[in-house]
């Protein structure tokens, strides 16, 4: 039997890099996708939190320990179900953020109980 001949016409050519346009529409659509999620999950989760600090009232226990049990449970669970690299990560980011939006409330409610002479900024240095 013979062999049909192929055409050499260059339109069956795929390329490597798809158009520009299709790509910056499909990572846009992925990020509005990720951000409509984090806010979802966010929400769900300030709600299970206030849930449990409700609980932590009701018991006859001092709320300290409720609190000490949410967040080593919860830390707990990051620690088992993520790699270790990555809790470290998280583990050091959410400790600072946490710092760090205390400070701004207390900044704006008690301005008496945030001193200016803290460590954070002796070691600011400028340039």
């Amino acid at each position: 039997m013979r062999k049909k001949n192929r055409s050499k016409n260059k339109n069956n050519v795929i390329p490597f890099n798809q158009a520009s346009e299709n790509k910056k529409t499909e990572e846009s659509q992925a990020q509005e996708l990720r951000q409509s999620e984090q806010d979802r999950l966010n929400e769900l989760l300030r709600e299970k939190c206030k849930e449990i600090e409700k609980i932590c009232n009701v018991a006859q226990i001092e709320n300290s320990w409720c609190m000490y049990a949410l967040v080593f449970h919860a830390k707990q669970t990051a620690c088992f179900a993520l790699h270790p690299s990555e809790y470290k990560l998280l583990d050091d980011c959410t400790t600072k953020e946490i710092v760090k939006n205390q400070r701004e409330y207390l900044q704006e409610r008690f301005p008496e109980f945030v001193s200016e002479d803290s460590e954070e900024n002796k070691n600011k240095v400028l340039h």
